[in-house]
Parts: C-alpha cells; structure tokens; sequence
C-alpha cells in the first residue's frame, strides 16, 4: 500500500511547531547570562544531525526510521533498537505532558486535580492520534499562525507597557564566549533541534531525504530566530538574574502588559495557544511510538493509541515528584541518558552499518 505524501508547506509547519512548541515555555536554558546567544550558537552544530540523518535516508531509499534499524542491526537486534526508540519517544511525550500540566496549573486551572488534568489530555492526544499524521500536520498550520501572532502581539504590548528596556540585555557576554558554546552543546543541540529524529519514522509520507534536508534546515533556521528574539524580549522586560530564576519566562514577561489597566493578564491567553502546541508535540511523539510497537507485534497502529496513551499519562504523574526535580532531570539525566546516545550514537553506528552493507552490495 502506497502512503500518500504530506506537502512541503504541512511538513514544513508540522517540524517548526514541534520545535518551538515546549522550548517557547521553557525557553533557552538560563545557565548563561546571554541565553539568547545559546539559540544561535547552536544551530549550526545541529545542522550535522541534519546530514546524518538525510544521508541515512538516502542511503536506504528513504525509508522511515525502523525498517533502517532493522536493515542495519538485523531482525532481532534491529527489533529491539525499534523498542528502544519507541519506549523513548513515549517517555518524551510524557515529559512534555507534564510540561503541560505544569503550565495549565501555574496559569489557568490552579486548583484542578493534576490526575483530572491528565486525564483529559491523554484522551484528546490519542484522539489525535487517531486522525494521523496529515490531520496533525495541517493541525499545525494553525497553530504556528497562532503561535506567531501572539508573539508579535506580545512584543507590541510590552513596547506600549514601556516594559521593555534594552539595557537590560547588558553585560554583554560578561564571562566571555566559552559559557555560551559550552551551554549550546549542553543543553540546545538535543532540546529541540535533536528531537527532529522523531520525523524520521515518518519519512516515507514526507518526502524523503532530499525534502527532509530542505524543510529541516528551514525549520532549524526559524526555529533558531523565534527562539532568539523570545528570549530577548524576556530578557528585555525581566532582566538577566529574574530570567534565570523564572520557570515560565515568557509567561512572566506577558504579565508585565498593563495599558490603562484594561488590557492586562495576557499570560493566560499565550499559555492557551502554547498549549496547543505542545499537544501537538505530544501527538507526534505517540504516534511515532504507536507506529514502532505495532511494527514489532505486527499489528495496527491504531490499536495502540489509547493504551500507549494512558501509559504516557501515568508516566507524566509518576516520572518526578515536582516541577524543579522535573526540569533537573530533563536538562541532565535526559540529555546524558537518552538523548545524546539515540540522537546521536546510535544513528551514527547505524550509518556506519548501513554503508558498510551498502558497500557490500555494491560490489556483489
């Protein structure tokens, strides 16, 4: 059965709304003062992971992401790498659920039981599920045009609030350059640019590794810019030492909107839309997940979208006890654990695998 293709715009839109989703919330890790530069630093050592990853596929024809494990590593390794990957991707839609919960409870539902809260996300993620991948893709349309008004419209109240103030972005690079690069190769280069890997399960419905190089570097690029001015419009308002002890920079920086005490308390409108794309995120996360398990039991997808659901769910509740141990453990078990080794490690070994049979076939 031959898989229609996602358009270049969908897909396009699709990767830039995965990206920025969560990092919009959580914005550049504030290890550095100059946090903005973090973004940018960044980018171009992401841009290698672009280059495995698009000559993985090309290599295999472009197939998606499991049938390449299982063509490298052999059936019974490479099913256990497709487990690997497919428990990953759950735990992060987990992680990003709790991300979730965690802003709607700092900002909207203060009082509402977290397992309610829950609840009622994990069944509209598996419901989305259901509806695949080209309805999350145009899904994500929306929301980007939604994302990016807000922020416009943000930075245009907080001009007319005279809460920004440019000097607050001074010293500038006060402990030198070395904090910026160090912080970069940290933290950014895996959260979000490394998280693009989940898009190479779906590749055969995206394009292939020509598209997936173009749209992905465009996506980074973006990504890169929005992100960028994100955090110096929060440095801007708040300053660099209440950005660094701020746990929703941005939403902090919208409180600060106040024209003639009518328009005022901004920050619940942009955590609402924020929202919608983190459950995006979450979305894309499970069904990569939905579509590994199903390949490894040899059953529909489709039939793992509520279980896989409810399990993320508990995940989200039981993976950390608080909101400050839930973002310790995402910018450094998560990233020394997980991310670095099957964002990087293993697709390395599995392109040196796959040229080394490419190589033996070609002279056979």
């Amino acid at each position: 059965m031959t898989l229609s293709k996602v358009n270049t715009v969908d897909t396009f839109t699709l990767q830039l709304v995965f990206l920025l989703s969560t990092s919009i919330i959580f914005g550049t890790p504030s290890v550095v003062p100059d946090s903005w530069l973090v973004g940018i630093v960044a980018f171009f050592p992401a841009c290698l992971l672009i280059v495995i990853y698009s000559t993985m596929l090309a290599l295999q024809e472009d197939r998606g992401l499991y049938p390449m494990l299982e063509k490298a590593w052999g059936k019974v390794i490479g099913k256990g790498f497709v487990l690997i990957y497919s428990t990953y991707f759950l735990y992060i839609a987990a992680r990003n659920i709790r991300d979730m919960i965690e802003l709607i409870m700092s900002t909207l539902l203060r009082m509402t039981p977290v397992p309610l809260l829950t609840t009622m996300f994990v069944l509209l993620i598996a419901y989305t599920v259901l509806g695949g991948l080209h309805a999350i893709a145009r899904f994500a349309s929306l929301i980007l045009w939604l994302i990016l008004f807000m922020l416009l419209t943000l930075a245009i109240l907080l001009m007319f609030s005279s809460s920004i103030i440019l000097e607050q972005m001074l010293p500038f690079l006060s402990k030198g350059m070395w904090p910026v690069v160090k912080s970069a190769f940290s933290f950014s280069i895996w959260f979000p640019y490394g998280e693009i890997i989940v898009f190479l399960v779906f590749q055969p419905q995206l394009g292939g590794a020509k598209g997936f190089r173009k749209i992905t570097l465009y996506a980074f690029l973006s990504t890169c810019i929005i992100l960028s001015l994100t955090d110096l419009i929060q440095i801007w308002t708040l300053g660099l030492e209440d950005k660094k002890y701020s746990v929703f920079a941005l939403l902090d920086a919208a409180r600060l909107i106040n024209i003639a005490n009518i328009i005022t308390r901004m920050d619940a409108i942009i955590a609402l839309i924020i929202i919608f794309g983190t459950l995006l995120k979450c979305t894309v996360f499970l069904l990569a997940c939905t579509e590994g398990v199903a390949r490894v039991f040899n059953r529909e997808a489709k039939d793992f979208a509520f279980p896989l659901a409810v399990v993320a769910g508990a995940f989200s509740i039981l993976v950390t006890r608080n909101s400050a141990e839930h973002v310790t453990e995402g910018l450094k078990y998560v990233i020394y654990t997980l991310h670095i080794p099957l964002q990087l490690l293993v697709p390395l070994l599995t392109l040196l695998l796959i040229r080394i049979r490419y190589r033996k076939g070609a002279t056979t």
